[in-house]
């Protein structure tokens, strides 16, 4: 990934704004501006450079994954080793406008924040600059695309194989997680969506420990579905054809790379 690239159209962007630096704080765009996927850390980007922040358990992990920006190991959290090193550095950062992202900072953070610096350090929303860059994907983002794709398409094969009248939607959550990580996803983009049944009606439904019953109807009487061939995939009646609908979106909703 061209992280030296994206930090410099920041920058350039930054220099026709009235921002002295801005603080990324939202985990995604931090990844996609220097490629730290852990948990807990802040960017800090200004003219001269750009500065990580985080605690000691990503000491090891930082120091293997940041690129172009100089790492921060912290003991305390992370906001507050920002707030520290922008007060220690009062010559240089007197007058400043930082520009946060308010869609991604709590009004406490912000305060807590705000309280740490120096009075002449002033804090402001700045508009979503990393998201409008991220709308436009470079070559690399597109392969990992189109191969998030192609994986996550071929999850709906092994929930044909598992799905079965009796088994519960859970397992077959499971069996498709599974095999997502197997082929190489880092992980869900969200909790897997299986529903079976009345559940079906229920468009973001998270797989339960329900059981998946196909149920067809003869003679006017409901009985349960004979075990057909996996591969043909073909369900009873509406109700088990909603639980495999169900399925589909899922099959697309997987994060690799």
């Amino acid at each position: 990934m061209d992280y030296s690239g994206r930090q410099k159209t920041l920058r350039e962007h930054l220099a026709t704004t009235r921002f002295d630096a801005l603080l990324i704080s939202h985990l995604p765009n931090i990844r996609y501006l220097c490629g730290f996927t852990g948990s807990a850390g802040l960017l800090l980007v200004e003219e001269g450079g750009s500065v990580f922040f985080t605690d000691v358990r990503y000491d090891t992990q930082a120091r293997e994954e940041i690129k172009r920006a100089k790492v921060i190991i912290a003991r305390k959290a992370p906001l507050t080793a920002v707030g520290e090193w922008i007060a220690a550095r009062r010559t240089k950062t007197h007058g400043w406008t930082i520009g946060i992202e308010a869609d991604h900072l709590t009004v406490s953070e912000r305060k807590r924040f705000a309280d740490l610096l120096p009075s002449k350090v002033r804090l402001r929303a700045a508009p979503s600059v990393v998201e409008r860059s991220r709308m436009v994907k470079d070559e690399e983002e597109l392969v990992r695309i189109r191969a998030a794709v192609k994986l996550g398409a071929s999850l709906f094969d092994r929930a044909l194989e598992v799905l079965r009248p009796g088994v519960k939607e859970s397992e077959v959550a499971a069996e498709m997680e599974y095999a997502a990580r197997r082929a190489g996803a880092e992980e869900m983009s969200f909790p897997t969506i299986i529903a079976a049944g009345v559940r079906s009606a229920l468009p973001h439904g998270r797989a339960s420990y329900g059981l998946v019953l196909f149920r067809g109807k003869r003679g006017g009487h409901t009985k349960p579905c004979e075990r057909r061939n996996r591969r043909q995939s073909k369900l009873c009646d509406l109700e088990a054809g909603l639980a495999t609908w169900m399925l589909l979106p899922v099959s697309c909703c997987v994060r690799r790379g």
